[in-house]
């Protein structure tokens, strides 16, 4: 059996409905063989699914994730805006989005990722770190151009998690096209380097872009296409970059939305 029949095969209702949102395959949803059968037979790659699924659904299909050492005090977190320090429409104008590409289907496989910072509507700051992964292997060379040569001399996600973690001070929350997936990364390295996990929110650009625009399909380039926004998808600053304007397009659309994130 294929990768990709194999991912599908493991996904619940709940995946194969994300699956079908954001590579806007058409199916039958109230039939989960329906839904399989439709994402087996369309466009859609095995990397294209497996952003939606579960480490759980991934450990099925190949070798789980490598355990790491026990977990140990945290060291670092992203910080919480002392009590008092912003005013609450200031508060509700800054976020930062993030975009991690991995090197393998373990979600501790970290291999870059990018903050891009927005205060008072605009791009404030930017920040992109290569990091060296816990395992040799890289699978998805092919899809962001980054192998293991590039980053065998690169500082460890713990390191690099603690020189970034300040870059979201005061945010109010983070955001992310596909959430689910950089959330689980993030969460993922946290645990398996020993840092506290962090504690703020996540926004899903593409629910948000259904939400605004009801788009046939919400992926990144997509959406990207449909507004005008430059990409070069697979590039961790890029695609964070995306995601910043693809919110602040949704503010200016209906200028609400923001108040009810996070």
């Amino acid at each position: 059996m294929g990768l990709k029949r194999q991912l599908l095969e493991r996904a619940d209702s709940r995946t194969l409905k994300a699956m079908i949102d954001g590579t806007g395959v058409e199916a039958d949803r109230r039939s989960p063989a329906s839904m399989r059968e439709a994402l087996a037979a369309s466009r859609a790659s095995a990397c294209d699914l497996a952003v939606f699924v579960t480490d759980e659904q991934l450990a099925a299909v190949g070798r789980p994730p490598e355990r790491r050492a026990p977990r140990q005090r945290a060291t670092q977190d992203l910080p919480r805006a002392p009590k008092g320090s912003f005013t609450t429409a200031e508060r509700d104008d800054r976020f930062v989005a993030i975009d991690f590409e991995t090197a393998d289907y373990g979600r501790d496989s970290a291999c870059s990722v990018a903050l891009v910072r927005v205060e008072g509507g605009q791009i404030a700051a930017r920040v992109h770190r290569l990091i060296r992964p816990p395992r040799r292997d890289f699978v998805f060379t092919y899809l962001h151009g980054i192998s293991w040569k590039d980053v065998k001399d690169q500082p460890t996600f713990a390191t690099v998690w603690s020189e970034l973690a300040p870059f979201a001070r005061g945010a109010r929350f983070l955001a992310a096209h596909n959430a689910s997936f950089d959330r689980s990364v993030l969460h993922a390295c946290c645990q398996s380097s020993g840092l506290t996990v962090p504690s703020l929110p996540f926004v899903c650009t593409v629910h948000l872009a259904r939400r605004v625009w009801g788009l046939r399909t919400n992926t990144l380039d997509a959406v990207c296409r449909h507004l005008g926004i430059p990409l070069e998808h697979h590039r961790a600053l890029s695609d964070a970059e995306a995601c910043a304007r693809i919110l602040l397009h949704a503010r200016r659309a209906q200028p609400s939305i923001v108040a009810s994130l996070g």
